[in-house]
């Protein structure tokens, strides 16, 4: 954890947002409001595309360094998606996230449907913005995903997943596993 080992408490008044900063670095910032320090980080859009006409969700199989240090294993089943940049719309940046991390470039036309928006903990600011996205093959097309430069990125990797296998994914997070009893209501597989 070196990136927090310069985490001493320090009275910083954050220009753009009046916060009384204790920490901050790329990634998120960790600020005094009341009584709690909170973690602020940007909200993000994750998905799982389910493709018609070949009845398989497109899930990742990802290196999750904060996930690693707690359980030791190098790879976890997650959903596509990231960080909403600054300036992003939570629609904007799925698009630029399944396009990186997928490979999959939606046709102008197509609509994204959002889900209810969810805050992730009480102690963070972030809100991740949900998305199922059923596609028809003349809906999407494919192209090779590029990532974000990134080393977790580089290490990990997009899959297809049959839907008979849905079951038996081993996801490590709640917010996929949240996104696939999701995907199985929207398929009607829940019993």
């Amino acid at each position: 954890m070196d990136k927090f080992s310069s985490l001493k408490p320090k009275e910083v008044i954050d220009n753009d947002s009046k916060d009384k900063v204790i920490f901050s670095n790329d990634h998120l910032k960790i600020i005094q409001y009341e009584d709690w320090s909170i973690i602020k980080e940007n909200d993000g859009a994750f998905c799982i595309p389910y493709l018609i006409e070949k009845n398989q969700i497109v899930i990742r199989n990802e290196y999750i360094p904060t996930f690693k240090y707690v359980d030791s294993q190098e790879y976890h089943i997650t959903l596509v998606g990231g960080s909403i940049e600054n300036g992003e719309s939570p629609e904007t940046a799925m698009l630029r996230e399944l396009e990186e991390e997928a490979g999959i470039v939606l046709n102008e036309n197509y609509r994204l449907e959002l889900l209810k928006p969810l805050f992730i903990s009480k102690g963070i600011t972030q809100k991740l913005h949900l998305y199922i996205i059923p596609l028809n093959e003349r809906e999407y097309t494919e192209i090779t995903a590029v990532g974000d430069g990134s080393k977790a990125e580089k290490l990990s990797r997009t899959v297809k997943v049959d839907v008979k296998y849905i079951n038996s994914l081993n996801t490590s997070d709640l917010v996929t596993d949240y996104m696939l009893m999701k995907v199985k209501e929207y398929m009607n597989l829940l019993k």
